[in-house]
């Protein structure tokens, strides 16, 4: 049964709920794409500003909300005693952190919690950006994971109206760590679904840091060329070829100089995820025309002599060109 299937039927053996259906990751309206799954549904939530909560560049979320305004603290503390009890049941409640910006005091002041509640001050990093009136609150949610914690889910009071506590309330919860805490792994790409992927990196690369970035990557182009947005010059289809740019120069220079390995890989990881082998393959041939771009890019540098500014403006030569590598790998691809 998949993470999804057990999620949903975790809500309906305690509460009546309406499946809402899967939000677009391409939005129609302005090309832009959509990594909160509840950035699109109907017009009850138009346009939530929130970051991805991991370092992956797309991932599927779940969003619980309830439109009806109402005190939503019962059934804030009722869903995590439920995800813990049937999701997490290795997880004492007392490993649970409920973190929770000042100005909602007298909101958790109303019942007991067998959670630790960690109140802290009211920052930008709480306050919710919804195209609707009112404030939005996120009340963040940590579990117990092997020597520290992780944040499995986010709610949101929306609308919410500290006099009688009344808000409407929003949730993402990350599918990825919720396997990572069902299947006690250490990174989010040691999960059951990913390992085809993994096989394929690991046969050039042991370095979790160098398959993350490359599994990551990968699926990421592979997704979103799906979409029919294809690697070219101008608007959102540039950021497709600077993510192709971005995992070739990642390779050559973490990984090794031969870009045919990075070729079966994408072919490995496509055939695995069940992309069209027309995809994958005018992923490939990107990345044999970055390969070629960049050896002429070099040789026009060495020849003219070109300083370091005008050479990665002008030709794209990546920091590393010049010696400028990643060192912690507990920075930009911790996951």
């Amino acid at each position: 049964m998949s993470t999804y299937k057990k999620f949903v039927r975790m809500l309906r053996g305690k509460w009546q709920v309406e499946e809402l259906p899967e939000s677009p990751l391409l939005r129609s309206d302005d090309g832009y794409f959509t990594f909160s799954p509840f950035q699109d549904t109907e017009e009850n939530f138009d346009a939530l500003d929130l970051t991805n909560p991991l370092n992956l560049n797309y991932q599927t979320t779940y969003a619980v909300q309830k439109y009806q305004r109402s005190n939503q603290i019962d059934l804030i503390k009722q869903l995590i005693e439920v995800s813990r009890e049937k999701l997490f049941p290795q997880i004492a409640a007392f490993e649970v952190e409920i973190t929770y910006p000042d100005i909602l005091h007298d909101y958790f002041a109303q019942r007991k919690f067998e959670f630790k509640l960690n109140e802290v001050e009211t920052t930008d990093r709480y306050l919710c950006k919804l195209d609707i009136p009112g404030k939005h609150y996120y009340i963040k949610v940590r579990m117990k994971f092997k020597t520290g914690s992780i944040n499995v889910v986010d709610f949101v009071l929306v609308d919410y109206d500290s006099s009688d506590f009344s808000s409407q309330r929003d949730s993402i919860w990350v599918e990825n760590l919720i396997d990572l805490l069902t299947e006690n792994k250490r990174f989010i790409f040691d999960e059951a679904k990913y390992q085809a992927e993994k096989a394929a990196v690991a046969k050039y690369t042991n370095e979790p840091r160098d398959q993350h970035v490359i599994i990551n990557d990968v699926r990421t182009v592979l997704k979103v060329m799906s979409l029919g947005i294809l690697p070219a010059a101008k608007g959102i289809n540039s950021e497709v070829k600077r993510k192709i740019r971005h995992l070739y120069f990642y390779y050559v220079y973490y990984v090794n100089n031969d870009v045919d390995e990075l070729v079966s890989v994408v072919e490995q990881i496509g055939k695995a995820e069940n992309y069209s082998a027309d995809i994958f393959t005018i992923f490939t041939d990107n990345l044999r025309a970055t390969q070629k771009n960049y050896r002429t890019a070099v040789k026009t540098v060495e020849k003219k002599n070109l300083t370091r500014e005008v050479a990665q403006s002008s030709l794209g030569l990546p920091d590393e060109y010049y010696g400028d590598y990643l060192h912690n790998w507990h920075s930009e691809y911790d996951f």
